[in-house]
């Protein structure tokens, strides 16, 4: 435990340093209660971070607030002491790097410009490890996978090139990045040194995944209208409480009641009496902020304390961009916060 304490001891402290800086309760109340889109860029000005230039895209407005996120990623990879702990951190991060990816994909195939896809592309900055400015000028899904030799990415898209080949959709190369993302940040954690750090992250990092892939069957049984064989081969891993035959079983459920009942009762007694598909999103949410912030508040000597930090910084984001793109459309205030974590709103002070 000594030796975890002084690994960790200087992240740590960086955390609760940025943790202060964090949105409260009272922060997102007068967000939502701003009369428009002017408003609460006024007010956001007022707090970590700071003011827009006039005249942005909302877009490019929402790819902005993820900066601040970004720079606290290159802050905490570098305050972790440990090549492990850094590379847990660095397969976090690699999430935007893949969402990156999927929108050039996307360019490629459809033959639009670069300027007209740039405003989406998350700002990453130094900590990335992929060379932008060659996979921009890539013309070609080749010329993508050889730009990202080296890297996690290159082997599943040259794997998944035959299914685009013969289906041209894109959705194959999409999934097979998510996959290789999650599966070098179950391998990063696997990675770390002491079996009580290694069970902390895990509990810390699986709980994330657990949601996420109740999440992704939900979003795959309806959207994509997949079976659930096919759901399953989707499903992400490193999960902690929800095994692969469980993913099974939710895949098959067809309605809420039994998605419910087949959930672990540590999420299902939880998630109250949901009985409308589009209310999982912000209580499945609910449930991972708590979830992060209980884990931010237990045993601190392991890099799940800063990978926690991180995806509760994320949440927050999200939160702020879903009150803008509902102040850009008119919504009233309690509209958008249906849409939000119910958390945000009960806390009123940075612990």
């Amino acid at each position: 435990m000594l030796l975890s304490a002084a690994r960790y001891s200087y992240a740590n402290a960086r955390v609760r340093a940025l943790r202060s800086r964090r949105l409260t309760g009272e922060d997102f109340h007068f967000l939502l209660q701003a009369e428009d889109l002017t408003g609460l860029l006024t007010y956001l000005a007022t707090t970590a971070y700071g003011r827009f230039r006039p005249g942005l895209s909302l877009k490019r407005m929402e790819r902005g607030l993820h900066a601040p996120l970004f720079a606290e990623y290159r802050k905490i990879a570098t305050s972790l002491s440990r090549r492990a702990g850094r590379g847990v951190i660095l397969a976090l991060f690699a999430r935007f790097e893949a969402e990156n990816l999927k929108i050039l994909l996307r360019r490629t195939v459809t033959g639009l410009e670069h300027t007209r896809i740039a405003p989406m592309l998350y700002p990453l900055g130094s900590l990335s490890r992929l060379a932008w400015d060659r996979l921009s000028a890539c013309e070609s899904l080749r010329e993508i996978i050889q730009a990202t030799e080296g890297t996690i990415f290159a082997r599943p898209l040259a794997n998944g090139l035959p299914l685009y080949e013969t289906t041209t959709s894109l959705f194959p190369l999409e999934t097979a990045l998510d996959l290789a993302v999650f599966r070098d940040l179950a391998a990063a954690v696997n990675h770390l040194a002491g079996k009580g750090v290694r069970k902390a992250a895990r509990r810390v990092v699986g709980g994330y995944v657990d949601i996420l892939n109740c999440l992704w069957i939900i979003r795959l049984r309806r959207h994509f209208r997949l079976s659930p064989e096919e759901i399953v081969n989707y499903t992400l891993p490193g999960g902690s409480d929800i095994s692969l035959s469980d993913l099974h079983r939710l895949a098959k459920a067809d309605t809420v009641s039994r998605f419910l009942e087949l959930l672990p009762s540590s999420l299902a007694s939880r998630l109250g009496a949901l009985q409308d598909w589009s209310g999982f999103p912000p209580a499945l949410d609910t449930i991972l902020l708590h979830h992060l912030r209980r884990s931010l508040a237990s045993f601190p000597f392991h890099v799940g304390v800063q990978a926690g930090y991180l995806l509760e910084k994320e949440l927050e984001v999200r939160a702020v961009i879903t009150i803008m793109e509902g102040k850009a459309q008119k919504l009233p205030p309690e509209t958008i916060a249906s849409h939000l974590p119910g958390a945000l709103f009960r806390e009123t002070a940075h612990v």
